[in-house]
């Protein structure tokens, strides 16, 4: 059993939010300054109207259970702010895939990040992303996976309070994709 820092990052300011991304790091640091050098990469990609906030607590929770055992703090880290220019569509961008070298239940651990919206300039005309929005993803998520302390929390099965488990983010996948996120909110 470890604990792991829950890090959640407020995405305000753009049609369609706002949003969340909620990261795990294992280490004594909150790793929220590795996410802002991460982001801050992509800002370029992301409309203008559009910050990322990052916390200076948060919780920690036990990786097997699941529940809160503390907090974790930081100093102030700088929102950052896109700096993309023209149209973009609310909820239409691309994903991270966070991978590590854990197995559970015969699968892979991995994880996900959404990076959206992004800036119709990150597209290529066929409706993909352009090589240069994917180099410069793979570039920041290279990055963070080096010098940050990511990793991807496997929850316990419903209904159990153990079974979960902690891994470190050992690599990253881009692909040339789209995608759409959805809320449910009215």
């Amino acid at each position: 059993m470890a604990s792991l820092n829950r890090v959640v990052l407020d995405w305000t300011g753009f049609t369609g939010g706002p949003g969340v991304s909620v990261f795990y790091t294992g280490g004594v640091g909150s790793g929220t300054s590795d996410l802002r050098v991460f982001f801050d990469a992509l800002k370029a990609f992301f409309p203008s109207a559009l910050t990322i906030n990052f916390p200076t607590s948060g919780d920690t929770i036990d990786d097997s259970s699941g529940i809160i055992n503390g907090v974790w703090s930081s100093g102030a880290v700088a929102s950052v702010v896109g700096t993309g220019a023209g149209a973009y569509a609310a909820g239409v961008g691309t994903w991270v895939d966070w991978r590590t070298n854990g197995v559970v239940g015969h699968r892979r651990v991995q994880g996900r990040t959404f990076l959206a919206p992004m800036v119709i300039g990150a597209f290529d005309t066929n409706g993909t992303m352009f090589a240069t929005t994917l180099t410069a993803i793979g570039t920041a998520a290279a990055t963070l996976v080096a010098t940050g302390d990511l990793s991807i929390w496997h929850r316990p099965p419903v209904g159990t309070f153990s079974g979960g488990s902690g891994h470190v983010v050992t690599g990253y996948r881009t692909r040339d994709q789209v995608t759409s996120l959805r809320t449910r909110r009215t």
